[in-house]
């Protein structure tokens, strides 16, 4: 049983672990750290580190002991089927859509409202994200892409039905139809609307 009030270290989260991961991908000033633990049939629960103001690079240089020291709080509960097939921003021109990783539902919430936002580019640059869809499970990328927002644009999941008609490389194809299958699926158990 979780104590959502208590702060563990990582050693006492350790046996329970189901993943250990930087909560900025991308921001190397930032070594927040979340921990997910499978805490009933299709939940997850994330505990937070309380190491604020340690970097990446410091928390890489702490040895085995003194890793497991480090203290984490429970923060949320996240449904495992949301970590499936999960989508990695790499690199954005947007600050609210940092570096990160992101359900698809949300990630295509997020980019159709920047679609919705006046933009000034200069020249031929756009605004818009570089980004990795992948099997959370098997840690395989399944698809990778560059989407620019635009008022004429649908959101990301939109996109990605766009480029599998388009997609001639029968691998990526392949890749594109099962994430639009997962996103379908996804719609079905939770009655969501995309």
């Amino acid at each position: 049983m979780i104590d959502r009030d208590k702060i563990y270290t990582l050693d006492e989260l350790i046996n329970k672990m189901y993943n250990l991961d930087f909560k900025y991908y991308g921001n190397n000033d930032n070594g927040k750290l979340e921990v997910y633990v499978k805490t009933d049939v299709d939940i997850m629960s994330v505990f937070s580190s309380l190491n604020d103001g340690m970097t990446k690079k410091e928390y890489l240089k702490l040895n085995e002991e003194e890793a497991r020291e480090l203290k984490f709080i429970f923060d949320r509960e996240v449904k495992e089927m949301d970590l499936d097939i999960v989508a990695i921003v790499l690199r954005t021109s947007d600050v609210n859509i940092p570096s990160t990783r992101y359900s698809l539902e949300t990630l295509d919430k997020l980019t159709k409202e920047q679609d919705q936002e006046d933009r000034k580019t200069k020249g031929k640059n756009k605004d818009g994200i570089c980004y990795l869809i992948v099997d959370n499970n098997t840690a395989c990328t399944l698809y990778d892409g560059v989407y620019t927002f635009d008022k004429n644009n649908n959101g990301l999941i939109e996109d990605l039905k766009e480029k599998f008609e388009s997609e001639e490389n029968e691998m990526l194809k392949g890749n594109l139809q099962l994430i639009l299958n997962y996103i379908e699926e996804m719609k079905d158990k939770n009655s969501v609307t995309l």
